[in-house]
């Protein structure tokens, strides 16, 4: 069954999958076998966290952009969109966005296998919110198991 959220994006002709293409709010998509995700997180450069999570971040602002929604709403859309992009399902554990900080739980993120570590998802994690909170934030990884894991963003 398709998410809510893709239902909206086909409807409004937002998402494509046409000619080996696949396109979202505009923007070209790549879906990559877990197994390409995980070998590509256990590279060791210094600086790829910090590019990915400018990335995650820039794309962010870019689809609050088209999506036009409040700061409230960009919260909720947020988390379709990391849901769409297939990294597992956002539980909200705690939230004080006086003070910017939040504890996450993700569901069934399918690179984390036997609670390994994620670059690529801290970086998700970390550019998203950094968007959403106008702060620079970082993840942090706390308890991870193989269908959940639990971050401390700060």
């Amino acid at each position: 069954m398709l998410s809510t959220f893709l239902k909206k994006l086909l409807f409004v002709r937002q998402f494509f999958m046409i000619d080996g293409k696949i396109e979202v709010l505009g923007k070209r998509q790549v879906m990559l076998p877990t197994e390409v995700l995980s070998e590509l997180d256990s590279c060791n450069a210094k600086d790829d966290y910090k590019k990915l999570k400018k990335i995650f971040m820039e794309n962010i602002k870019d689809y609050a952009k088209k999506i036009g929604s409040g700061e409230e709403g960009m919260y909720k859309n947020m988390v379709d969109v990391f849901e769409t992009f297939g990294l597992g399902k956002i539980e909200v554990v705690k939230s004080d966005n006086k003070k910017k900080t939040c504890v996450l739980r993700i569901h069934d993120c399918p690179i984390l296998d036997g609670g390994n570590k994620s670059r690529i998802l801290n970086a998700a994690l970390s550019g998203m919110f950094s968007f959403l909170f106008s702060k620079d934030v970082n993840a942090e990884q706390l308890k991870s198991k193989k269908s959940l894991c639990e971050f401390a963003i700060k």
